[in-house]
């Protein structure tokens, strides 16, 4: 399997996944897919992500809710430790600061806005419960893929059946695509109904 884009992941899931928009991309090319390790701060105080990051398998993708955007919840320093540990990147309803640093860094995170204030480090927050993004309600071990377009959300259990039809998906896009190089038009393709 390729590296598939969130809209791949959701349309291979026959519209079951969830989706988290709203995110911005740090970079443009920003991708991810993996499993969420989840993470509940408190806005403005993020003790909860630096537990996390220590407590985090290599091979996850930290997914933090409840940050808001008055202040920054994660830096240049806590992207260089996920880095550092094989933490994959990090989706976060919440704000972050050093940009351009963490850019540099090359390191994918997703997050609402910026902000150039540092959180407190007093708590409360958690770890590996479910967490709600934008709306959306990710448990730990679903499978999350993030991109430019948006994040799909995969729950863990029905990742198996969602890979399988990825590749079948891709090359059926891919032969839709050498179609309409060809001259093809999408209406005949797809077998559209004329309009009415």
């Amino acid at each position: 399997m390729s590296n598939p884009g969130s809209a791949i992941v959701w349309s291979a899931s026959g519209g079951t996944a969830a989706v988290i928009n709203g995110l911005e991309a740090v970079y443009p090319e920003a991708y991810v897919l993996g499993p969420a390790y989840t993470v509940e701060v408190a806005p403005g105080d993020n003790l909860a992500l630096h537990h996390a990051i220590g407590l985090a398998p290599a091979g996850t993708v930290l997914v933090v809710g409840n940050g808001g955007q008055q202040t920054a919840h994660l830096g240049d320093i806590l992207a260089q430790a996920c880095s550092e540990r094989g933490i994959l990147g990090v989706i976060i309803d919440g704000a972050i600061r050093d940009r351009p640093e963490i850019v540099k860094q090359q390191f994918p995170v997703f997050h609402v806005g910026t902000s150039p204030a540092g959180p407190a480090k007093d708590g409360p927050g958690a770890v590996e419960r479910p967490v709600v993004v934008r709306g959306t309600r990710v448990e730990p071990g679903d499978i999350v893929c993030a991109d430019a377009d948006g994040v799909a959300v995969v729950a863990a259990g029905d990742w198996e059946r969602v890979r399988g039809e990825i590749a079948a998906l891709e090359a059926r896009e891919a032969e839709i695509m050498a179609r309409i190089a060809a001259g093809e038009t999408t209406v005949d393709i797809y077998g559209l109904k004329e309009l009415s």
